[in-house]
């Protein structure tokens, strides 16, 4: 009787050091999943962190160099103005979007409201590109025939008119390529969050 219940004490210590060991390796586990979550989280809230950054950045040389050229070029300066008005409200839109969207950090916040505010911001990122893309197409359409108009030699205009078609396209194709990237970003951010441990 006395074996017996020497066996059974040895055999739950025996339990209770297994279980302290594995609850270890899972407390470890669990730090080693935070820790690269947390990584992942920084690194695709770094890609939104950037194209804030880079936007503000080209949008603000966009608005100078258009007026410098005008100036240096002698374009019309109303015909300026109207195109460097369409960069500050795309910058506007920009910045507002990005202020609703708040820091992205681990933990600081819950998963619903981090979650509510990417999506969001990913709508409202949408409609932002969508209004800016809009009124460059109706500014270009009403550009064009101006830009032809101050060329003294008909062909200049429509090289004038090929070159801002083309720089027009090659924007597109630069912000689509952005684009895609940010709300990749915003998706594999939501992912992450609704796996969060």
């Amino acid at each position: 009787m006395q074996n017996d219940n020497v066996s059974m004490q040895d055999e739950l210590r025996q339990m209770k050091s297994d279980y302290e060991y594995l609850k270890a390796g899972m407390d470890k586990q669990v730090i080693i999943n935070r820790q690269l979550m947390e990584a992942v989280l920084r690194n695709k809230a770094g890609v939104l962190e950037a194209n804030r950054r880079n936007t503000t950045a080209g949008v603000g040389a966009a608005i100078l160099i258009t007026l410098a050229a005008s100036y240096i070029r002698g374009l019309d300066m109303r015909l300026a103005g109207m195109i460097a008005a369409l960069y500050v409200l795309m910058l506007i839109g920009y910045a507002l979007i990005y202020r609703q969207l708040g820091k992205i950090e681990y933990g600081t916040d819950n998963v619903l409201s981090t979650v509510t505010r990417l999506r969001r911001f990913k709508r409202n990122y949408r409609i932002v590109n969508i209004l800016s893309w809009i009124l460059v197409i109706a500014l270009m359409c009403f550009l064009f025939p101006e830009i032809h108009h101050t060329f003294r030699n008909p062909e200049r205009g429509l090289a004038a008119i090929a070159f801002m078609c083309v720089a027009v396209l090659a924007g597109i194709c630069i912000q689509y390529f952005m684009d895609r990237k940010v709300l990749k970003a915003c998706d594999d951010i939501i992912d992450q969050l609704k796996e969060k441990p």
